[in-house]
């Protein structure tokens, strides 16, 4: 911790009296970082265990703490971190669980799905340069402070007009001027050619190429829980489903907050010498429980996104199609635990839903679907049917408060793109607006009020110093991580690189605390069995909704999945909390509506294995650039055929086996044995009229046959003659054969 602390005065400019202080702290920050302990002979890692949610609760209901932050989205987790690293007693308190609101429904993007940078091309305000730079300087931060849950998404904007293209590149290229150093990579120019490569389905007509840009993803979930984790190991009481019902205030600043446990129904008083309000979506609630009467602030958005299979993207690019027009949609694909998540349809809100966010709307779904399909080619089919999930995320917007009464005020004002920090009367500090790439700055603010306002700065650090924190999980993480768990704890690959993504080096303690539960919960997605327990014990997951919703991820990534898990997942949590029977059902019951009511299973999203197929309409080729009927008609898939046949242009073709080779049956895909002793190229016996033999060992199947392949003279050519010849216009036709119509 000393040398941590070196690090951070060494690269800081601190004033002389925050640095001696910093220095005098520093043995209290190692002791309350020694909450969290690691236990075990394993050289990289061993058992870890936190303090439970009952010493925490125990610890609320006894003691007086300097700072109470009420909400456990981004803001009121970064306020908690910000506050605890200054060595001032925090507590944190949360209604629902943490980052159950829209820090979790965010649309994974740090630019927030390129708003500013499409508000300065669109409609040139100046406004947004200081915000621009802000994010910019956030992202480097965040990309620095939790390396595993962070990443730079590449981003490319297709361009269908010859004016656009400078234009776009010339904005982009004073994007990258402005940021300077806090950019993550310069933008550049893409052809026409190598963004179909990324985007086979985008629409090719009067398509004259894509400009990249570069931007940051989150985990925004996962990074939520990392701030919780790293203000525990600060010192800091954090309790998660304690909701505030009553607000008292004392002399000066302090306040007795009056909390009700919703795991075990008991109420309880917690005092406080300042709270900051930072319960986004409930912001006026509170404000109003401290002084009836108050106006509101909020003006609230709701956004809504889709998860759609991953081919509809790119496994690496995003998407961002910019609004032209003022009533256009902003159309952007981000690629987010192997699927394609699809935004973003925003609608206003008149006041906001009291319980949860608002169950997604089909109409909203069908026009975002519509608006995405406008942007591919004619014949591709985007429907509801290829919905994986749905959801939608109240977006906190707030207006300046005028100090009018609710009476008083008879229209809100209109949103603000920064955020709002206002101190009532009574010491209450409400923080509002804001978004991901601004939580630190607006959590270092935060507190900066409260020790003025309270008069905490008496024996306590005055400066933030996040700004080089790391986060729960970053400490010693590298890109080698992955292997190294493949090699310690013998796991396939893809789970080892989702475990490496989401914990980063607690991986190790994961891995370690549960040998015998590396199961996968689910044979297609890499989540395992001791990723529930690892939640439960070390993570203050409470219930069924916490571990598939803002643990796991997986009802934001396929909703029928999640309830296909639930009995696992019970089973498991069962045995930590020792719920009976009765308990267990309702908590089923809780998970299966969160599912229904909020990720649109059952109405958008259509259980597998439960509903009847019905038979596709046959769509209409007139006017398809592709040939779409004679691409259907060659079309087959393994599935449905279980041989493949190479045969002459007259013959009929079956589809590609998928089959699984050893070591006795492997062999060349570019050879076909026609005999025990003779064997010859793939491609002269292709080319062969008589050849008719089948292929017992090809391993896997593309989902085409080699007639839709061959279907273009171009292709034919390059298929005879090898693949030393015209590769990648093979292998982007191959594409657009496999994923049109």
């Amino acid at each position: 911790m000393m040398s941590k602390l070196g690090a951070i005065l060494a690269q800081r400019i601190v004033r002389p009296s925050d640095k001696r202080h910093l220095l005098n702290r520093s043995l209290l920050f190692a002791q309350k970082l020694s909450r969290v302990k690691v236990r075990g002979e394993h050289c990289c890692g061993g058992m870890k265990v936190v303090p439970s949610r009952e010493e925490h609760l125990n610890a609320l209901k006894g003691e007086e703490f300097d700072v109470l932050v009420i909400g456990g989205g981004a803001v009121g987790c970064g306020c908690a971190v910000d506050a605890a690293c200054r060595g001032l007693k925090t507590a944190l308190i949360e209604a629902d669980d943490f980052a159950s609101g829209s820090s979790s429904r965010s649309s994974k993007l740090i630019d927030g799905s390129g708003s500013y940078l499409g508000t300065a091309l669109r409609e040139k305000d100046i406004e947004q340069l200081y915000i621009m730079l802000q994010m910019m300087s956030e992202r480097v931060t965040m990309l620095k402070n939790a390396p595993h849950l962070n990443r730079i998404q590449p981003m490319i904007i297709p361009i269908y007009s010859v004016l656009a293209m400078p234009c776009t590149w010339l904005g982009l290229k004073v994007y990258d001027f402005i940021s300077a150093a806090s950019n993550v990579r310069g933008s550049h120019l893409l052809s026409k050619e190598a963004t179909l490569y990324e985007f086979p389905l985008l629409k090719t007509k009067g398509l004259r190429g894509g400009v990249v840009y570069y931007d940051g993803q989150v985990d925004d979930a996962r990074m939520c829980i990392a701030l919780v984790m790293t203000a525990v190991a600060l010192g800091a009481n954090v309790g998660n489903h304690m909701e505030v019902v009553e607000l008292m205030p004392l002399e000066g600043c302090c306040r007795v907050v009056g909390v009700r446990d919703k795991i075990s129904g008991e109420q309880f008083y917690i005092q406080s010498k300042s709270v900051i309000n930072a319960t986004g979506t409930s912001t006026d609630a509170i404000r109003q429980m401290d002084k009836e009467g108050t106006a509101p602030i909020l003006v609230p958005t709701v956004g809504t996104h889709v998860s759609l299979p991953r081919y509809f993207g790119s496994g690496h690019y995003g998407l961002l199609s910019p609004a032209h027009k003022k009533d256009d949609l902003t159309i952007f694909m981000v690629p987010f635990e192997n699927h394609t998540v699809l935004g973003i349809r925003e609608t206003e809100l008149d006041e906001v839903p009291g319980r949860g966010s608002p169950t997604p709307d089909p109409d909203d779904v069908d026009c975002l679907l519509e608006a995405a399909k406008a942007k591919m080619e004619p014949c591709v089919e985007l429907g509801r049917c290829h919905v994986l999930s749905a959801w939608t995320g109240v977006k906190p917007n707030v207006s300046c408060p005028t100090g009018k009464s609710e009476e008083e005020e008879e229209k809100r004002g209109s949103p603000i793109s920064s955020y709002v920090i206002e101190v009532s009367g009574d010491g209450l500090i409400t923080l509002a607006g804001g978004r991901w790439s601004s939580y630190r700055v607006m959590a270092a603010d935060a507190v900066d009020v409260a020790i003025k306002s309270c008069g905490l700065c008496d024996d306590h650090v005055t400066s933030s110093w996040t700004q080089d924190l790391k986060l729960d999980g970053a400490e010693s993480w590298c890109c080698m991580l992955p292997l190294e768990f493949v090699q310690d704890y013998d796991v396939p690959m893809d789970v080892a690189q989702h475990i490496s993504d989401s914990y980063g080096w607690n991986g190790h303690a994961l891995f370690t605390d549960a040998p015998d539960l590396r199961k996968r919960l689910h044979p297609n997605f890499p989540y395992i069995e001791a990723e529930v327990q690892y939640a439960v014990r070390n993570e203050y997951a409470c219930t069924l909704v916490d571990v598939i919703a803002r643990r796991l991820r997986i009802a934001f990534v396929d909703a029928a999945a999640s309830l296909h898990m639930l009995p696992k997942i019970l089973k498991i949590m069962a045995e930590e909390k020792g719920w009976e029977e009765e308990q267990q059902q309702k908590q089923m019951l809780a998970a299966q509506e969160f599912l229904v009511r909020q990720m649109g299973l059952g109405t958008i999203v259509r259980p597998r294995g439960t509903s009847k197929s019905q038979p596709k309409k046959k769509a209409s080729s007139e006017g398809c650039c592709c040939r779409a009927a004679a691409r259907k008609e060659a079309r087959s898939y393994s599935r449905a055929h279980p041989r493949m046949v190479v045969a002459s242009k007259d013959e009929s073709l079956e589809a590609l086996p998928i089959q699984r080779y050893s070591k006795d049956n492997f062999q060349p895909l570019a050879t076909h044995r026609s005999s025990k002793d003779n064997m010859q190229p793939l491609a002269i016996q292709r080319s062969s009229k008589n050849f008719r033999k089948t292929t017992d060992f090809l391993p896997f199947t593309s989902g085409i046959t080699h007639k839709a392949v061959m279907d273009n003279d171009q292709s034919r050519s390059i298929a005879t003659g090898g693949w030393s010849v015209g590769k990648r216009e093979l292998i982007i036709n191959a594409w657009r054969n496999k994923f049109m119509c």
